[in-house]
């Protein structure tokens, strides 16, 4: 399984600027939990919801106000998606559900940043387990998942 570490490597290797927090456990499992944590709107809580479609699976990072819409996602990847399964996720990507980060993943994934993400300058985002949550800025973190802006929630 992977963790922070890779997170930490990951920016490193690809000189991405921001902080993981390590935090009590558990405590970053839910985007409630993790801005209670930090202090900061449950908005600013970047979430990477992880689906699902024929041609493999695909992150959308959303603020943490906002739900995915499916119908939205599926139309902006060109395929019908659904929620990964956990045991999935897990296997594919390194991360279980609720720590799963933006970047840093145990295989390629094409990831989306929401537009609701974009009314913050600096997001929190999982920082690779249940108690990390990596601080970064909104641009920084566009640049180091590519850049793709989608209007995927509801």
């Amino acid at each position: 399984m992977r963790g922070p570490e890779q997170v930490a490597g990951f920016m490193r290797e690809r000189g991405v600027s921001g902080e993981i927090i390590t935090l009590s456990p558990s405590a970053a499992k839910t985007s409630a939990s993790a801005a209670q944590a930090v202090g900061c709107d449950v908005a600013q809580i970047a979430k990477s919801i992880v689906l699902k479609g024929e041609q493999g699976l695909y992150i959308f990072i959303l603020s943490g106000d906002k739900r995915v819409d499916l119908a939205r996602a599926s139309a902006i990847v060109g395929e019908k998606l659904s929620l990964a399964k956990p045991d999935e996720v897990l296997a594919r990507l390194g991360y279980p559900v609720g720590g799963v980060p933006p970047f840093g993943h145990a295989e390629q994934v094409k990831t989306f940043v929401d537009k609701s993400v974009l009314r913050f300058e600096e997001v929190f985002a999982s920082g690779g387990s249940e108690d990390t949550l990596l601080r970064i800025r909104v641009s920084e973190l566009l640049r180091a998942v590519g850049g793709v802006i989608a209007e995927a929630s509801r």
